[in-house]
């Protein structure tokens, strides 16, 4: 019974230790930043490449005769998109010359993926 238990809300479980560990980080180490920051030049050029690149990836798997909804087309390309955008911007700390980590950048790189969902959501529904 409790293994029951603990399978079917593992899910929550999860998400409340994660919240738990979020609220208690000390609040010197989260660094500050205001949402108007994510509108810069450089912000939306972030959006525009990442989201494009979780476009691209959903329209080629759409020609794949294995992939029937627009949820199996959508999901894998906005996680590939914003796993390479993490990826990228952990490059940029450890492996590129005169490049920096930036959390708004990873936040914009996400933000891309994410408008690319919507996008595809309405491309793929519309048909």
């Amino acid at each position: 019974m409790v293994l029951q238990h603990l399978k079917t809300y593992k899910y929550a479980y999860l998400w409340a230790i994660l919240a738990t560990f979020l609220c208690g980080t000390n609040g010197h180490n989260i660094p500050q930043f205001s949402f108007t920051d994510l509108f810069g030049i450089d912000k939306l050029a972030h959006m525009l490449l990442f989201g494009t690149e979780t476009f691209l990836i959903a329209i080629a798997t759409q020609k794949l005769d294995d992939y029937k909804s627009s949820f199996q087309i959508i999901l894998p390309a906005f996680l590939i998109g914003t796993v390479f955008g993490i990826i990228i911007e952990i490059l940029q700390a450890t492996l590129f010359t005169n490049r920096s980590f930036d959390y708004l950048d990873m936040l914009a790189n996400t933000i891309g993926c994410a408008l690319a969902w919507l996008i595809l959501i309405w491309k793929l529904n519309k048909k």
